[in-house]
């Protein structure tokens, strides 16, 4: 755990109130009408009453919430590792649980096939290996149980540099060496996978593609736990 705190607290620029500030001001912009449009559309559908809903990476659990608020019938839980998001204490309703967990090393959060719908937002690009992770979810998936994926996806690294140096900064003699070295490590991290690399182990690990939707920088995908496993 203590490793992948430290992983994620790099990855997050050493600042963790920073982060958990920016994460948390943008979750009303990330989960607006289209995309409750998206969820009802792609995701809803799997869920039935009693059945378990999962937010991985959940930050402080404003999602947790939302869904605990939206399916009083089900249990909402989120999974996070950050210390310095778990301390902001959002108050959740009797249905919604956030744990401390360590996602490179799933634990029995959930039991066998009571999973209907997990969601991992920003979450595959942050981690070094994730098929672990992958394993897990299908194991906690009931058979037609879906999962979605929003992440960063592989860019050129002329896009990548130009949208954090605008105006060709990069190559002004005024930017710091150490600006520049963050850059580029972010840039390893932010560039792990292509769509089709994510895909591809999604398909390896036995699920089934439902839908995949560029989105500039990042890609949505939907995929389900087929209903004969």
């Amino acid at each position: 755990m203590e490793k992948t705190q430290q992983q994620i607290l790099r990855h997050h620029g050493g600042d963790g109130e920073h982060a958990r500030e920016m994460i948390t001001q943008s979750y009303e912009r990330r989960h607006d009408c289209e995309f409750w449009e998206f969820w009802n559309q792609q995701m809803a559908g799997a869920i039935q009453p009693d059945d378990v809903l999962l937010d991985l990476g959940a930050g402080i659990g404003q999602f947790v919430n939302d869904l605990a608020l939206r399916y009083p019938q089900n249990r909402a839980i989120g999974i996070e590792a950050a210390e310095y998001m778990l301390v902001a204490g959002l108050k959740l309703p009797e249905n919604g649980r956030l744990l401390r967990g360590d996602l490179l090393a799933p634990q029995n959060w959930v039991d066998q096939g009571r999973a209907a719908a997990v969601m991992a937002n920003m979450l595959l690009h942050e981690l070094p290996q994730p098929v672990t992770l992958i394993k897990a979810v299908y194991h906690w998936l009931k058979p037609g149980g879906r999962w979605c994926i929003i992440d960063l996806v592989r860019q050129p690294l002329q896009e990548y540099l130009d949208y954090k140096f605008p105006d060709k900064r990069l190559w002004d003699d005024a930017v710091e060496k150490e600006e520049i070295e963050d850059v580029f490590e972010h840039f390893l991290e932010h560039n792990r996978y292509h769509a089709e690399d994510l895909i591809y182990m999604l398909e390896q690990a036995g699920f089934e593609l439902v839908e995949q939707t560029p989105m500039g920088r990042m890609t949505r995908l939907v995929v389900e736990k087929p209903l004969h496993s």
